[in-house]
């Protein structure tokens, strides 16, 4: 087909010739550089000491076992060449935490550039009158009670945990071999330590979050309109390359590749239809939408945006998928009022589900729809904000564990829920509706990140 050939083509065209309308400028390394420092100073500042305090925590090891794969490595410096990059926290419980890198070779320079960490301590003597190491000396004259490390227990499951998990065991042996017994018995997992400290964000976070957050927005609707969508012609994969050559263009990384889901023409309603048909061809009277997400300095993004493929003759959708529509945007203000800071996931998400049900709603835990009549909704609000999906409080039922968590101040979350509603032409059917923006919480409720979608969007 012409457009799957034209399509690659057009976007190597447009993109170097892109205006600042369409366009958002982008930073240097230099500047991304000195904002990441700006959020390391006042995470290790304002946030790890009472992320550490409300855990019982009065010192956190984290090792980068060579080239990055620690998985906390941006949020602590940069990927070290090779050997142990080692990053040390003491809180004593009263000011500021101490901060210390022992880092490999290709990141102590940046590292002490970045103002984030202080001074290397003098080496003490040991108690035989040898010589200890940095890390011993550090470790036993501050003499620790409770020594967090990246490691998860083996019954912890749910989305993020990896970040916690990032201890080899052979850095662990050297750890334990280093410090000896004693300070092995007081080592435990930064689990909880981490999802507090991932969970609360600073002001230069939120600035990072908002720029990638606009960033993805736009390209989801670019991509949804006839820039891109020519019906009849364009498949999946002419979209989902498009925004592809948007990401390139923008010198970002992905947190997937885009997932777009749309109706076969000649079905009854608008339920969505899911699968690996990838070359499917985006047809008039289609309910297209597309999840997608950008990283951008240590920040990652997940967002959907929603599309109605005009059919031939009509100048707006039909009916039954605007009524869908209002009660999306109903159920968005019932959320939008009752999620709090201080709260856990589990309470909001029982208390939301009764709000749900006495606005008229059937709730269901499903993530698709059912045979009940009426209009079903789903809410599945994870965490996110250095992770698409962040090991940090969750408002949803897919992994239970972190509905345990509290919602901390300032944290981002996917404003992510589903409507079903039945359509017109055959009740059985559903116009599945599917919203997802990303957004901050704070003790005045949901606060937009970036412009959410107010209406549906609509290709000619």
């Amino acid at each position: 087909m012409l457009v799957r050939a034209v399509l690659p083509f057009l976007a190597l065209v447009v993109f170097p010739h892109m205006g600042a309308r369409a366009q958002p400028a982008m930073e240097t390394f230099q500047a991304q550089w000195q904002m990441s420092c700006i959020i390391r100073r006042d995470k290790f500042d304002l946030v790890l000491p009472t992320a550490m305090r409300r855990n019982g925590v009065d010192m956190w090891i984290v090792i980068d076992h060579g080239r990055g794969t620690e998985p906390l490595m941006l949020d602590l410096g940069i990927e070290s060449a090779y050997g142990q990059g080692i990053y040390i926290f003491y809180d004593s419980g009263e000011g500021r935490v101490e901060r210390y890198t022992l880092g490999g070779p290709g990141s102590s320079d940046l590292s002490a550039l970045c103002g984030a960490y202080d001074p290397l301590p003098p080496i003490m003597e040991g108690a035989d009158g040898g010589e200890l190491s940095q890390l011993q000396s550090i470790v036993f004259e501050r003499d620790p009670r409770r020594i967090a490390l990246n490691i998860v227990p083996e019954n912890i499951q749910g989305e993020g945990v990896h970040v916690a998990d990032g201890l080899s065991h052979k850095d662990y042996n050297v750890l334990s071999r280093e410090l000896g017994e004693r300070y092995v018995e007081r080592f435990v997992s930064s689990l909880n330590l981490l999802t507090d400290f991932h969970g609360e964000h600073v002001a230069s976070e939120i600035v990072e979050m908002s720029k990638v957050a606009d960033i993805t927005r736009r390209g989801l609707e670019r991509a949804l309109s006839n820039e891109v969508i020519k019906p009849g012609q364009t498949t999946y994969n002419d979209v989902a390359r498009w925004l592809e050559e948007y990401r390139e263009a923008m010198g970002l990384r992905r947190t997937w590749y885009p997932g777009l889901r749309f109706v076969k023409p000649g079905s009854t309603g608008y339920n969505a239809l899911s699968g690996n048909g990838m070359e499917r061809v985006i047809q008039r009277g289609n309910l297209v939408y597309v999840d997608w997400g950008l990283k951008r300095n240590n920040f990652a993004t997940d967002l959907k945006r929603t599309a109605y493929i005009l059919g031939e003759g009509e100048t707006e959708p039909p009916a039954d998928l605007l009524r869908a529509w209002d009660a999306a945007m109903a159920v968005r203000e019932i959320i939008r009022g009752h999620v709090r800071v201080g709260r856990t996931g589990r309470e909001q998400l029982d208390e939301l589900k009764k709000l749900v049900r006495d606005a008229g709603f059937v709730y269901t835990d499903l993530e698709a729809a059912s045979d009940v009549p009426g209009v079903e909704v789903n809410i599945g609000m994870h965490g996110m904000g250095n992770l698409a999906h962040d090991v940090v409080a969750g408002v949803f039922e897919l992994w239970p564990e972190l509905t345990a968590y509290e919602i901390r101040p300032n944290a981002f979350l996917s404003f992510e829920y589903r409507i079903f509603s039945p359509s017109d032409p055959d009740p059985d059917y559903k116009i599945h509706i599917s919203i997802e923006e990303n957004v901050m919480v704070t003790e005045r409720g949901i606060e937009w990140l970036h412009p959410p979608q107010d209406r549906l969007l609509l290709v000619r």
